[in-house]
């Protein structure tokens, strides 16, 4: 299931992925703030997934795959 923040708000969810963290950030407004709220929607499992660089904000929090 695929969900924007807006629907995300005040639900938690056992695993959550978050793709493209960095773009995200880069195209709203409420970017980094948004991605706070995604990130913190999980109670067990949470995974990023990105391309090169993570955005700033996730720096030396997100380790490269093997």
């Amino acid at each position: 299931m695929a969900l924007g923040v807006r629907q995300l708000k005040g639900r938690e969810f056992d695993a959550v992925l978050v793709a493209g963290p960095k773009e995200f950030v880069a195209r709203f407004s409420r970017g980094p703030k948004d991605l706070y709220v995604a990130l913190t929607r999980a109670t067990q499992r949470l995974g990023i997934l990105h391309e090169g660089q993570p955005p700033a904000v996730l720096e030396g929090t997100v380790a490269p795959l093997a």
